[in-house]
């Protein structure tokens, strides 16, 4: 074999072997830099996966609590627990795969999150206790006055760990258009090299670059589509959240039955016109109303009749009061009505409307009731239960002298003996 055949079949031999080393490195290169980019985009998938797994299950413990309150017809009392306890294992695990994978400053926004839950837990807990004790009033008190006002931070941190996770992966999208132009820049290179030895070469390093790339852009579209579809997902999940908590407030102070206010939302009422009475001297007074042998109602007509009668009952006192007064279901078949900027004399005609409205509508299957009705206004250093005491000892003496009528209570010291 001639010297410059030699020279030609090794030269080619040499380019081919300088072909596959440089295909070599192109592979090597930019596969590694796409692992590493896949490697990114899974932890911070994987991240936002597990705030949102942790949103889901405060929303779930939300819900329960809200069941629990409400005693609805999904809430079962031995259950309770269990459940509860659930929804802390669960939380707890998905915090222990999460804390992990979080830099320095997310983990001190989960700890102050962590911090928020284990007071919320500890407040539901009591909560929870109460309400099985048959303490519901003050189960709510605890809900209204203390859990609730912890979840809008919980929340907030929430969404600073979201905001967190988003800057964390536009970042990996950076990076990952960094490598991508990295890695045409060095195609690009060897595509030159290559045009030198071999055409062929060229367009098989340009097509082996274009595909590279196609397949790093699809996956930067697929990153910043999930990116957007799991923020969306969160941000609606806090949204529900917060309006089942302000419907969790509303019905609190709600009785189911009639769509009174109930008893702990007058008792805020009467400490509002209390505070109005001490700062500026403005009266108001209250009406004790309790229906006339309500009992013989339940016993003749059955409990479905007895509680039309209430919301029949409601209805009727709602539209007789003032705008500016209050009505609540005190209990049972008592209500309690609050006059605001009124005075001993005025109660009287408004307790004998409500009263007489009260004789003379047709309560269907019932027929007619009467109701008992005691009056009382506020007095300089008198206390709001030395009020209702006197209004229910007046409300007592009606129902004493005969029942159906209206008594206003006048003003004696009755802490003496």
């Amino acid at each position: 074999m001639h010297h410059p055949t030699r020279f030609l079949i090794y030269g080619f031999a040499i380019v081919i072997l300088m072909m596959i080393a440089l295909a070599f490195i192109a592979f090597h290169s930019t596969s590694g830099s796409n692992r590493e980019v896949n490697l990114q985009v899974a932890h911070q998938l994987e991240k936002i996966n597990l705030i949102n797994e942790l949103s889901s299950i405060i929303h779930d413990r939300t819900r329960f609590m809200q069941s629990m309150l409400l005693h609805d017809e999904n809430f079962k009392e031995d259950d309770s627990w269990p459940n509860f306890n659930r929804l802390r294992g669960a939380y707890t695990e998905t915090h222990d795969r999460l804390v992990p994978m979080l830099a320095p400053r997310e983990r001190e926004i989960m700890g102050a999150i962590d911090r928020l839950d284990r007071d919320i837990s500890d407040l539901n807990r009591q909560v929870s206790v109460l309400f099985l004790n048959g303490s519901r009033d003050e189960a709510s008190k605890v809900l209204l006055q203390e859990v609730l006002p912890k979840t809008a931070p919980l929340l907030s941190h929430l969404a600073e760990l979201t905001q967190a996770q988003r800057m964390d992966a536009q970042k990996a999208l950076l990076v990952a258009s960094s490598d991508a132009e990295k890695s045409r820049t060095q195609i690009a290179i060897f595509s030159i090299i290559a045009v030198i030895v071999s055409v062929t070469v060229t367009f098989i390093a340009i097509w082996y670059g274009r595909k590279l790339s196609g397949q790093l852009q699809e996956m930067n579209n697929y990153l910043e589509q999930k990116v957007h579809e799991r923020t969306e997902s969160l941000l609606d999940t806090q949204k529900e959240l917060l309006e089942d908590n302000n419907e969790l407030a509303r019905m609190v102070l709600t009785d189911s039955l009639t769509g009174l206010s109930n008893r702990t939302h007058m008792n805020q009422i009467l400490r509002q016109e209390y505070a109005r009475f001490e700062r500026h001297d403005q009266r108001f007074g209250i009406i004790m109303l309790d229906i006339d042998h309500f009992k013989n109602v339940n016993d003749s007509f059955g409990h479905d009749a007895g509680d039309k009668v209430l919301k029949k009952l409601a209805q009727i006192i709602a539209s007789a009061i003032r705008t500016s007064d209050f009505v609540a279901r005190w209990g049972g078949e008592e209500f309690l009505i609050c006059c605001t900027t009124i005075e001993e004399t005025d109660l009287l005609p408004i307790a004998e409307t409500i009263r007489k409205l009260v004789a003379n509508t047709d309560f269907e299957k019932v027929k007619q009731i009467t109701t008992s009705l005691g009056c009382a206004a506020i007095v300089k250093g008198e206390s709001i239960s030395d009020l209702i005491k006197r209004s229910d000892i007046a409300l007592y003496e009606a129902k004493n002298n005969g029942r159906n009528q209206s008594i206003v209570s006048e003003f004696t010291d009755i802490s003496l003996p």
